[in-house]
C-alpha cells in the first residue's frame, strides 16, 4: 500500500483525540436526572428544555444551563440556584475532570509529528473556551499549532466568570496555540487556505462518517475515520440526541448512517488506536503552499499602495487649505488693527519721521502673508505634487491589469486645464495668482494709508496735519510752528 505524504494534520478533537462523549455524558447526567427529581417533569419536558437552550447557545455543552432553563425559573426567582444544585454540580465536575484524558498513543504520537515538522490543525464543534481548557489539560498547547473553534457564547446577564472561575486567567487560556474562530463549522476548505496548506497534503481524522470523512471527501482531503472513537453506537447516546444543539435534520442523518450504514468507504480507518496513523500516512515538514498567482498578490499589494498614496494626497491637500485659511485669518485681524491705528490716528518716528502707524502693521502683514506662500508652494504642495506624480506611476504600472485605476492621471489633467479669465492655469500658477492676489490687497492698503489724512484724539479734535504720512522731518515741522 503506498502511503500519502502528509504535511498538514487537521484533527477533529472531540471523540478523535478524547473521548468527548464520555466527558458530556458524565458532566451533563448528574444536573439532567436532579433537574428530574426537582421538578417533577416527565424526561420529554425536560430534554425540550435543554434543547431550546443548547440550540440557542450553539452548544451541547452549555455551562450555564441552570441559569437559563424555562423549567427551572421558579426556583432561581427565590434562591441561589447553583446552590440548590450543589451535590449534582459537584458530581458533574467530578465526571468531567475523570473522564477528561487523551486516547492511548496520541500525546506521543502528535509529539512525534510535532518534531518532524508537520503543522498540526484542531478542529473542533466545541466552544473557544471548552477547547482552550481542554488542550491546556492535555499539555498540547504548542504542540498544535492552530485550533480553529466556534466563538464563545455571550454570559448570561448577572453572571461573572470571576466568581465561577476557581484559578486565574492563564490557567484556562493557550499561551503557544494560536486560536482561531471559523465562520462555518463545516468549511475545512476555509481551515486549509487559513494556514496556507495544499489539498493534496493533508489528511483529516475524525470520528463521524456523516460529518468528518464526508467533508473531506467534499474537497479531495485525505479522509482517516477514527473508528476507535465512534459513539453513537453506545445506548446513552440517544440522550445526547435528544438534547443537542444539532438540527433535527443532522440527527436524523446521523441515525440513518448508523443504522444503515453508509455509501462510501473511507480512504483510511484506525480501528484501534491513534497510532495506526503511521500506516498510511508519510508525514513531512510543513511546506507552505506556492502561490498559484503571484501576480494577483503583487497586484493586490500595489492597489494597498495605491490606497495609502491617496490618503497622503488627501492630508497634504487638507494641509494647505488649512494654511491659507490660517493666513486670510491672521492677515484680516493685522489689516482690521491697521483700521483701528488709523481711526485713533496712531502714528510712530522713525530716524525723525513721522508714519502712520498702521503702515508698520501692513509690512509685519506682509511678511507673514509671504512666509505662508513659501510654506505652501516651497513645502506642502510640493509634497502634494509628489504624492500625486507616485500615485500615476503605480497606476502606469496597472493600467492593463485593474480597471478604472486612473484617479492620479485624471486629477492631474483635470487639474492641468483649468481656465480663470480665459488664461490656463495649473496648480502652481492658480496658488501664486492666489498669495499674488493677497500682496496687492496689502499693497493697495498700504498705498492708502501714505496718502491718507487721519484724524483722531491725538491731532486735537480731529484737525489734520498739512502732511501727516508723508516723510516730513520733525525739525522743519518745529519752524513751521
Amino acid at each position: 500500500m503506498t502511503r500519502k505524504t502528509v504535511d498538514t494534520l487537521i484533527l477533529d478533537l472531540d471523540n478523535t483525540i478524547f473521548d468527548w462523549f464520555a466527558v458530556w455524558y458524565a458532566s451533563f447526567e448528574p444536573i439532567y436526572k436532579e433537574i428530574i427529581r426537582v421538578t417533577g417533569l416527565p424526561p420529554q419536558e425536560i430534554e425540550k428544555n435543554v434543547r431550546a437552550v443548547h440550540q440557542a447557545r450553539r452548544t451541547s455543552e452549555y455551562t450555564f444551563l441552570l441559569e437559563e432553563l424555562e423549567a427551572l425559573k421558579h426556583l432561581r426567582d427565590g434562591e441561589d440556584i447553583r446552590a440548590r444544585f450543589h451535590d449534582a454540580l459537584e458530581e458533574s465536575r467530578h465526571g468531567r475532570d475523570k473522564n477528561l484524558k487523551l486516547y492511548p498513543s496520541v500525546f506521543r504520537c502528535l509529539w512525534d509529528l510535532k518534531k518532524r515538522g508537520t503543522k498540526i490543525i484542531a478542529y473542533t464543534e466545541s466552544m473557544g473556551f471548552y477547547s482552550a481548557h481542554r488542550l491546556k489539560r492535555f499539555g498540547l498547547d504548542g504542540v498544535i499549532d492552530v485550533l480553529f473553534s466556534p466563538e464563545d457564547h455571550d454570559l448570561p446577564a448577572g453572571v461573572s466568570l470571576d466568581k465561577l472561575r476557581r484559578l486565574p486567567d492563564e490557567y484556562y487560556e493557550l499561551q503557544v496555540t494560536q486560536v482561531r474562530h471559523k465562520p462555518n463549522p463545516r468549511v475545512l476548505l476555509d481551515i486549509i487556505q487559513a494556514v496556507g496548506a495544499t489539498i493534496d497534503r493533508c489528511a483529516y481524522v475524525g470520528d463521524s462518517l456523516f460529518k468528518d470523512v464526508a467533508m473531506a471527501r467534499d474537497i479531495g482531503v485525505f479522509d482517516i475515520h477514527a473508528k476507535y472513537g465512534t459513539s453513537q453506537q453506545k445506548p446513552e447516546y440517544a440522550l445526547l440526541q435528544k438534547v443537542s444543539h444539532w438540527t433535527e435534520a443532522d440527527v436524523q442523518r446521523e441515525r440513518e448512517i448508523t443504522a444503515k450504514g453508509h455509501s462510501f468507504e473511507p480512504s483510511a480507518v484506525l480501528k484501534e488506536t491513534f497510532a495506526e496513523i503511521f500506516i498510511y500516512c508519510d508525514f513531512q515538514p510543513f511546506a507552505p503552499e506556492k502561490k498559484k498567482n503571484p501576480d494577483a498578490d503583487e497586484i493586490k499589494n500595489s492597489i494597498e499602495v495605491w490606497k495609502k498614496t491617496v490618503d497622503v494626497q488627501q492630508h497634504f491637500n487638507d494641509l494647505e487649505m488649512r494654511i491659507r485659511n490660517f493666513a486670510i485669518t491672521i492677515i484680516g485681524v493685522l489689516i482690521a488693527a491697521v483700521g483701528f491705528t488709523y481711526q485713533q490716528g496712531l502714528q510712530t518716528s522713525v530716524f525723525g519721521y513721522r508714519f502712520a502707524a498702521g503702515l508698520g502693521l501692513i509690512v509685519a502683514a506682509a511678511v507673514v502673508w509671504l512666509g505662508f506662500f513659501l510654506m505652501d508652494r516651497f513645502w506642502y504642495h510640493i509634497l502634494l505634487k509628489g504624492a500625486v506624480a507616485h500615485a500615476r506611476k503605480i497606476e502606469e504600472q496597472l493600467k492593463d491589469k485593474v480597471a478604472g485605476i486612473s484617479l492620479g492621471k485624471t486629477i492631474t489633467e483635470v487639474s492641468g486645464s483649468v481656465k480663470i479669465f480665459g488664461v490656463t492655469m495649473n496648480s502652481d500658477k492658480r496658488l501664486t495668482n492666489f498669495y499674488l492676489l493677497g500682496f496687492a490687497m496689502l499693497a493697495v492698503v498700504f498705498v492708502s494709508l501714505v496718502f491718507a489724512s487721519p484724524s483722531g484724539p491725538n491731532l486735537g479734535g480731529g484737525s489734520a496735519l498739512s502732511a501727516p504720512l508723508q516723510s516730513v522731518p520733525l525739525e522743519k515741522a518745529a519752524e513751521k510752528e
